[in-house]
């Protein structure tokens, strides 16, 4: 059993959010992938982001894989469009404060059984830019 990985995310609003992880032993090239972004986790309903595999240039997540020093090497890309980061829970929050969530991240292939290889918050950072 793998133990997930503690990484808490940090998105800006008004911004897209991108986050690449590298892992060292994998090939992930045909892996599935599934992530969703909750209030609390295990909160029950409809995820407030639920994305899955899509090209590395659209909202979801993507791979990448090479060989480094002859080990296989996957990147790991979750990308959120600005549209949905400024959808989420602003209102909630209030006006210039941090929006807390929480995610994980699964993945099926590559070697492994379903697997949460991720885990943590999900912040969401205010900010004063809206339109640039």
């Amino acid at each position: 059993m793998i133990t997930p990985a503690r990484v808490d995310l940090v998105a800006q609003r008004w911004t897209p959010f991108v986050d690449q992880t590298d892992f060292a032993g994998f090939d992930f090239s045909a892996a599935t992938f599934a992530m969703h972004v909750r209030v609390i986790p295990d909160a029950q309903g409809a995820p407030l982001v639920n994305l899955a595999n899509a090209a590395s240039n659209a909202q979801g997540i993507s791979a990448s894989v090479i060989e480094v020093d002859g080990e296989t090497v996957s990147t790991v890309q979750i990308r959120i469009n600005e549209t949905t980061i400024e959808g989420l829970l602003l209102n909630a929050a209030g006006a210039g404060k941090d929006v807390i969530l929480y995610y994980d991240l699964h993945i099926t292939g590559g070697g492994l059984e379903k697997t949460r290889m991720m885990e943590g918050k999900f912040t969401i950072k205010p900010g004063a830019t809206q339109n640039g």
